[in-house]
C-alpha cells in the first residue's frame, strides 16, 4: 500500500478482498458497512468493529476445533470470552448502524442482530470477513506509522 492511499469504499473492499483472497462471504454487506461508515465519519468505530470481529473469529476457531487436549477449563474460558465477543461486535455494529437509512439498518438487524442461530451464523461470518479488514487497518498503520 502506498502512504497516499485514500479510504474510499471501493480503495479499502479492494485491498481487504485481496488479504482475504478474493474468499469474502460477505462481500456486499462489507462493502454497506465501510461505505456507511466513511459517510458518517466513523472509521474508529468500523476499526473497533474489525478489532472485535477478529478477535472473536479467533476464539470461535478454538471453540470449533475443542481438541481432547485443551484443558476444560480453557475450553469454558474461550467459549464464555466467545460470547462476550460477540455481544461486544453486535453492539459496535448496532451504533454503526444508527444513522444508517432505515432500509439498511433493518435489513443487517434482521441479518446479524436478531437472536437466533441462522443470525450467529451469518454474524460469524461477518466476523470472518471482518477480520481480514482488521489486517488492512494494521497494515494500513504499519505504513502510516
Amino acid at each position: 500500500m502506498n502512504p497516499d492511499f485514500s479510504l474510499t469504499t471501493n480503495s479499502i473492499l479492494t485491498k481487504v478482498s485481496e488479504l482475504a483472497e478474493n474468499r469474502l462471504q460477505r462481500r456486499e454487506d462489507l462493502e454497506l458497512l465501510i461505505d456507511t461508515a466513511i459517510k458518517q465519519n466513523k472509521i474508529s468505530l468500523l476499526k473497533e468493529l474489525s478489532f472485535h470481529a477478529k478477535f472473536s473469529d479467533g476464539l470461535l476457531r478454538v471453540v470449533q476445533k475443542k481438541e481432547s487436549t485443551v484443558d476444560e477449563a480453557y475450553f469454558l474460558k474461550a467459549t464464555e470470552e466467545y460470547k462476550n465477543s460477540i455481544e461486544k461486535v453486535r453492539t459496535v455494529l448496532e451504533e454503526l448502524l444508527i444513522n444508517a437509512s432505515e432500509f439498511f439498518n433493518s435489513v443487517l438487524t434482521e441479518k446479524y442482530l436478531q437472536l437466533s442461530q441462522v443470525s450467529l451464523a451469518n454474524l460469524n461470518s461477518l466476523c470472518s470477513d471482518l477480520s481480514y479488514l482488521k489486517l488492512f487497518f494494521n497494515d494500513l498503520r504499519n505504513i502510516n506509522g
